[in-house]
């Protein structure tokens, strides 16, 4: 079944959970073995890493250009609909792999890091977890939607700081002034997004 899978994210990047969810059930209901977990583990890896790759190239996309609609559409589809599903797959089979007492040669640190990992999961903080990223999502949009006037050219907030470094103080201050003042422009969006994200980390 496993031979069946992209080799390369872009082969995988329109996958959606209906997909992906063949796979990790696979692992989930395979038996497992001293004589096939070596071969588990490698399935587990290769699906892994396709899925935590797309993660990471969606999220990338989107804070490149925070104004790209159809960018910020995907990444919040992956967040809602298949995150949350990805971490509770990663969570069973975590937990199949502590269950069985196999401990692989030269995989005791994996092992550790997974005992705490299982421990502390909690599925009632997936919905959290997806929310607290879309606000991120939020915070991001509104941070890339910024920038200053300077000498007759617009900057983004990123490139004020090679400003800021000029020897000049005068020059510096004159940045730093005009980068807070565009801060504070959106310091009410801002505190609206703190305020929703304070109550998800409690």
């Amino acid at each position: 079944m496993f031979s069946s899978l992209p080799a390369d994210h872009r082969d995988f990047i329109g996958w959606r959970w209906l997909h992906i969810e063949p796979y990790y059930q696979n692992l989930i209901e395979r038996s497992l073995s001293a004589d096939n977990v070596a071969t588990w583990l490698a399935d587990w890896s290769h699906l892994g890493k396709l899925v935590y790759e797309l993660q990471a190239r969606l999220s990338v996309a989107y804070t490149l250009n925070t104004a790209d609609a159809e960018a910020e559409r995907r990444y919040l589809a992956f967040l809602s609909e298949v995150f949350p599903q990805v971490q509770a797959a990663e969570q069973k089979l975590k937990q199949k792999l502590l269950d069985s007492r196999l401990e692989p040669e030269g995989f005791e640190i994996p092992l550790r890091n997974m005992r705490a990992e299982a421990a502390l999961f909690r599925e009632a903080n997936l919905p959290l977890l997806v929310e607290e990223r879309k606000l991120g999502t939020q915070y991001d949009k509104i941070v890339g939607a910024q920038s200053i006037q300077w000498n007759g050219q617009e900057l983004t907030m990123h490139q004020v700081r090679t400003v800021m470094n000029d020897p000049d103080r005068a020059v510096r201050e004159r940045a730093w002034r005009l980068a807070s003042e565009r801060w504070l422009t959106d310091r009410t969006a801002i505190n609206e997004v703190w305020e929703k994200s304070h109550p998800l980390r409690k």
